[in-house]
């Protein structure tokens, strides 16, 4: 069972410790602590609120989000490659970056697709404020966050041909890996990439309540319903979320 401790905490321990948006499945954090737990990386957590101004942890690192995570006294990061790079360096192995330069470009490539700006759960997200911000007086929680990512109208609109082109390149690498006798996205064994995958499920087809649990009446909006997203979320995809989540994931997921 995942257990809290205070911002004010966390900040002053002298080890590992992450950041995380508390009460949902936030597909970057829960990489994040899955990445950790893979390593076998002893670490304590702090919760964010969701859409809350979090002054504690945005006077201690500059930075109103989660995941944020930070190991001793040095600096606080909170970029989703970044936080892969500080757990490859605390636990070398075992290794979730390639060591062949092709294939770790691809690996950040193709993750950088699901992850980062622009990418998966960045447009995701765009479609999860769009309800909100389209009401004459968007919640408060809401307009702040929708504020620090940069929502707006157009992107909102082209959200789901973006996903969906995320996607069929991530159905393309699966495909190839498949014929070759893989069960992972990158060479032959388990990498980032894979884990980012299950993770960021959580956005477009989440599991069941017995294995991600959220307040039920927050659910639908986790599901992708944009026939985009729906026509190219290819079954293969949602197979190999199934099998990374019951070999690698704690079950149920903790938030």
């Amino acid at each position: 069972m995942l257990t809290y401790l205070s911002p004010a905490e966390i900040i002053h321990h002298e080890g590992l410790r992450i950041v995380l948006v508390q009460g949902m499945p936030s597909p970057w954090g829960q990489a994040a602590k899955t990445i950790l737990e893979i390593k076998g990386l002893d670490y304590v957590a702090a919760p964010l609120a969701v859409g809350g101004t979090n002054d504690e942890i945005v006077a201690w690192c500059g930075e109103n989000s989660g995941p944020i995570v930070a190991w001793a006294d040095e600096k606080p990061v909170h970029r989703w490659l970044d936080i892969l790079h500080l757990a490859e360096r605390l636990a070398p192995t075992p290794a979730l970056i390639p060591s062949d330069a092709s294939r770790r470009a691809l690996m950040i490539g193709l993750s950088n697709e699901i992850c980062g700006e622009l990418g998966i759960g960045w447009n995701r997200r765009l479609q999860l404020f769009a309800p909100a911000m389209k009401a004459e007086t968007p919640p408060e929680g809401v307009a702040r966050m929708s504020g620090k990512y940069g929502y707006n109208e157009s992107d909102a609109e082209i959200a789901g041909a973006r996903v969906a082109g995320s996607l069929r390149a991530l159905t393309t690498q699966l495909r190839s890996q498949r014929e070759r006798g893989s069960q992972f996205f990158i060479g032959d064994r388990l990498s980032a990439l894979d884990i980012y995958w299950a993770s960021f499920m959580n956005l477009l087809a989440p599991l069941p309540k017995e294995n991600c649990p959220m307040p039920e009446d927050w659910r639908p909006a986790f599901v992708a319903t944009d026939p985009k997203i729906v026509e190219a979320l290819d079954p293969l995809l949602v197979e190999h979320r199934d099998r990374i989540f019951w070999a690698y994931f704690r079950n149920p997921m903790e938030f």
